[in-house]
Order: structure tokens, then sequence, then C-alpha cells
């Protein structure tokens, strides 16, 4: 059977994580957040973080020793059976393509905006697009990733430049009128922000020297994007009030527009374009890596293991998610798919760590390139107060959905 080439380093991995992050969530769902958690933004974007950092352990450690294209169906199958892992890895894979639906969605209001036209197709023909790229192979797709994160990563940091003459204007510790729970809510929705760096260790088996290059990857990519979204949340209250924020369907734009008037626009525009493609990007590619590794291991998915033989990519798996992703481009609302994808990934992050603290039990002997530090006998620390925080925002999560209380 064909195997997926290893052609990618250190540097490319990064890029890829931080353009997997700084998609859609940031550009879209920041005015939402900051509508619940006021000039509290920042903590709320902090909290997440926090949250997914310590996630990102367990992914270090487990991308380590099973460094596999499928990433969490091959953690959940080694810690308990190839039953759970199917089924792991089926909830994440549709998790991407769905996410990767709305986020086209998504890139077609921009598009539309910003040519002031409404035409139906262009969901489709940014997936379609999209897809191309992903079949023309991993190197061409990682070139593409690293041109869209420089833009997009650009387009903040322009942001930021934008709020400095005004920085310290407001009171950043100031609660909501929901205090604590009011900033835990707005940590539950600013997470969908941070969904991405996990995609990171399904390019395991097309990295060279994995052990050691995902682990870094991971937490590079986790530092750089902590550092840019504090920064990001800082900006946004600090030149638009929160309540305006809350109420804009282009929050960012609103703040660069305080200084650059009606051009910015144009400008912040055409960056999220480039910022929701790259969404696409990623979760198109990650679904396909993990239904390529499920495909291998199970025969009624048997039919998706082929891999091309000259591009090396996972032609039929990427051909159904076009399908599939297609067929779900019809969903209207980014925010409630939001909290539909981040429950998703929720307990996919819960089940990471509890991969972790199980293997210490089943498999102490392990081969670990990477381990969690900080045990308490097999037990490790960080990823039990990754679960017990993840639980957390779940919960509030969760509350929002039922109650149908907006962002």
């Amino acid at each position: 059977m064909a195997e997926l080439k290893r052609s990618l380093g250190l540097g490319e991995c990064i890029f890829y994580g931080v353009g997997s992050i700084l998609g859609a969530g940031i550009y879209t769902l920041i005015g939402k957040t900051a509508g619940i958690a006021g000039n509290m933004t920042w903590l709320a974007f902090l909290i997440a973080s926090v949250c997914a950092l310590l996630t990102a352990f367990s992914y270090a450690e487990l991308s380590a020793a099973f460094p596999k294209a499928g990433g969490e169906f091959e953690y959940a199958k080694q810690a308990f059976g190839k039953k759970t892992g199917i089924t792991l890895g089926m909830v994440i894979t549709l998790n991407g393509i769905v996410t990767g639906a709305a986020v086209a969605v998504g890139f077609a209001g921009y598009f539309n905006d910003l040519t002031n036209t409404s035409l139906g197709f262009v969901p489709f023909a940014i997936i379609a697009l999209i897809f191309l790229i992903n079949s023309a192979g991993i190197k061409h797709s990682s070139v593409v990733n690293i041109i869209f994160t420089l833009i997009e990563a650009g387009g903040l940091l322009f942001i930021i430049f934008s709020a400095v003459p005004d920085i310290g204007k407001v009171n950043y510790t100031e609660l909501p009128p929901e205090g604590i729970n009011g900033i835990l809510t707005a940590s539950a929705l600013a997470f969908f922000a941070y969904v991405g760096f996990e995609e990171i260790v399904k390019l395991a088996e097309e990295t060279r020297n994995p052990g050691k290059a995902i682990p870094r990857a991971l937490f590079i990519t986790s530092a750089i994007v902590i550092v840019i979204y504090t920064l990001v949340s800082l900006s946004a209250v600090t030149v638009v009030p929160f309540e305006e924020l809350g109420q804009s369907k282009s929050p960012l734009a609103d703040v660069v527009k305080v200084r650059f008037a009606e051009t910015c626009i144009v400008i912040i525009s055409v960056i999220a374009l480039f910022s929701t493609s790259n969404t696409i990007l990623s979760n198109m590619l990650g679904s396909s890596r993990i239904l390529l590794n499920m495909s291998k291991e199970t025969k009624s998915l048997t039919f998706f293991s082929k891999v091309g033989s000259k591009r090396k990519t996972p032609v039929m798996a990427l051909l159904l998610i076009l399908v599939i992703m297609c067929s779900f481009a019809l969903i209207g609302s980014i925010e409630t798919v939001a909290r539909i994808a981040t429950v998703l990934i929720f307990i996919t992050f819960i089940a990471v760590n509890l991969c972790v603290i199980v293997l210490r039990f089943r498999k102490p002997s392990l081969k670990r390139p990477y381990k969690v530090p900080f045990s308490i006998g097999k037990i490790p620390v960080i990823s039990t107060l990754g679960v017990l925080m993840t639980l957390v925002l779940l919960g509030y999560n969760l509350y929002s959905l039922f109650t149908g209380q907006e962002g």
C-alpha cells in the first residue's frame, strides 16, 4: 500500500498550526465574545488558550509515541480499543468537514460583500479550489498555507498596530454584567478560535523526525497564538466599546475603521478571504488524514485508503470530504455551527487527555519520546487538569446552546 511522503520540517508544521488556528474564529467571533465578556475579553481568550495548552501537552505525548496520520483515532484505539478509536475518528472527521463547510459560507459572505454580488456558487467554488490544492500534494498545500498564514497574521498585527495610540484608555479589569459566569461563557465561545492546533498531529506521517518536530510545533504554535490573540482582544475593546463589538458583523474591520476610515473594510475583507480559505484548507487536509488512517484498518472503509501514486495524497478520502462538505455548505449561522463544532472538539480533547492517563496505566513501558511533565504516581497532573477545565467550558457551552443565549 502506498505511503504518504515525509517532506515537512518543523517550520512548515509551525506555519500549518498557526494557519489552522488563525482562521475564521478570531475574525468572526471576537465581537460576539466581547459582547459577553466586555472589557475582560482578553481574559476570556486567555482562559480558552490555557485550556487548549493543557491539552497540547497530551497531544505532544501521544503524537510522539504514535506518529500516525490518524491522530485521535490512533490514540483512542491504543487506549480504549479499535471501536472507540473509530467512533472518535468519525467525530473529529465530521467536525472538520462541517466546520469547513460553515467557514466556506463565511468566505462567500466576505466575497459577495467585497464584490457587491450575491453569487450562490461561491461556497462550492472555494471548497473545490481547496480540494484541488490538497490533491496537488502536501508540499503544495504547505506552500499555500505559509502564504495564507503570513497574510492573516499580518492582518491581526495591523489591527494591534491600529490600537497602539489608545492602549490603556479603558479599564481592562472591569467585570462584565454577568460577572465570572460571563467570562467563562465567553471563554467557551472563544475556544473555537483556538481549534486547529491539534491538526498538526495529523501531519505526523508526512513530517521528518515527527517524534521531536510535532511536539515542538505544538508548543511553539500555541505560544505564538496566545500572544497574538491576547493583544488583538485588548486592542479590540480599547478602540471600540464592547457593546458595539457585540453587535458588529465585522468587528475587526470596525476596530481598524476608527483610525483608517473606509479603506480598512477592503483590506480586512481581503485578509478574511485568505483566513477563511486557510481554515478550509487545514480542515480538509486533517479530516482526510484521519479517514485515510482509519480506512487502512477498517474493511468497510478500505476504498478510502487509496493514495495517489504520483502526488502521494489520499485522493478518495479527499473526494468524499469534497462531496460531504459541499452538502453541508448550506448551513447558515456561523455562530451556531461554532458552538456545535466546539462541543465536538471539547469531547475530543477530553478523550485525548484521558488517553494519556489510561495509557500510563495500560502501557507503562511504552516508548514516549516526549512525556507530559508533573505526575502524581502514574497520573499526569496536566492531562487531568485538561480534562477538568475542558469539562467546565463544555458545560458553559452546552448551557449557551440549550438556552439559546446569544454571544
